[in-house]
């Protein structure tokens, strides 16, 4: 007789269950949700491999090219004048005092503007 009331208890929380998530559709819409992002998953996964072939596709051409028409030298001097670019801009800096200054000057300017 327990075994009776508690199968039957279980069957109405499942029964239950199912009428609240009804709009998902059920335990069926569940099982499709995760379906579809398995395959969104995978599909993102060969896109991936996909990208990664077409770029050393792309690299390995670009170095035959280069050694083809013996431009390695000019290469090598293209690298080095980004790679000095790039060098200077995170060296640049702003000294304090300025950035000082130019604050005072901004809390200074309303006050200015009060008097007159």
């Amino acid at each position: 007789m327990a075994n009776n009331e508690r199968l039957t208890k279980r069957v109405k929380k499942i029964e239950q269950w199912m009428a609240e998530n009804e709009e998902m559709g059920g335990p069926r819409g569940y099982l499709d949700t995760m379906v579809a992002l398995y395959n969104d998953a995978a599909g993102s996964q060969q896109q991936l491999r996909a990208l990664n072939a077409n770029f050393e596709r792309l690299r390995a051409y670009s170095f035959e090219f280069i050694g083809e028409h013996e431009l390695g030298e000019e290469w090598n001097e293209f690298l080095e004048e980004k790679d000095n670019a790039v060098q200077k801009q995170q060296t640049e800096e702003v000294s304090v005092q300025e950035e000082a200054e130019s604050g005072e000057e901004t809390i200074e300017t309303p006050e200015e503007n009060k008097k007159e």
